[in-house]
């Protein structure tokens, strides 16, 4: 297998740390937000593109709470599991109104 080049390490560097930043702002957004100054302040990454990337994780876990329910058995399962989405809609929604400025 090749080695990645520039270009798809940085982007695999980017998509690591918005999960990374998602992760953590479920239980401390404050230690989340320094993250993605911290993750900034080295040059080669904007706290808008981390963001960004946060807000792709959280919606991307929150599809995959959706497209769970699509295969339970009964209603109220469905239901069930749709609701497990809710979470990782709303940190969605929250990351990106987030304003580190």
């Amino acid at each position: 297998m090749p080695l990645p080049t520039v270009e798809q390490a940085a982007a695999m560097d980017l998509a690591g740390a918005g999960g990374l930043v998602a992760e953590r702002w479920r239980h401390d957004p404050q230690e989340a937000a320094a993250l993605v100054l911290q993750l900034a302040a080295g040059g080669e990454l904007a706290a808008g593109e981390v963001l960004d990337e946060a807000v792709d994780a959280a919606v991307l876990a929150g599809l995959l709470a959706l497209q769970e329910a699509r295969g339970a058995s009964d209603p109220s399962t469905a239901a069930e599991l749709c609701l497990a989405a809710v979470p990782h809609l709303a940190l969605a929604v929250t990351l990106a109104s987030a304003d580190l400025d």
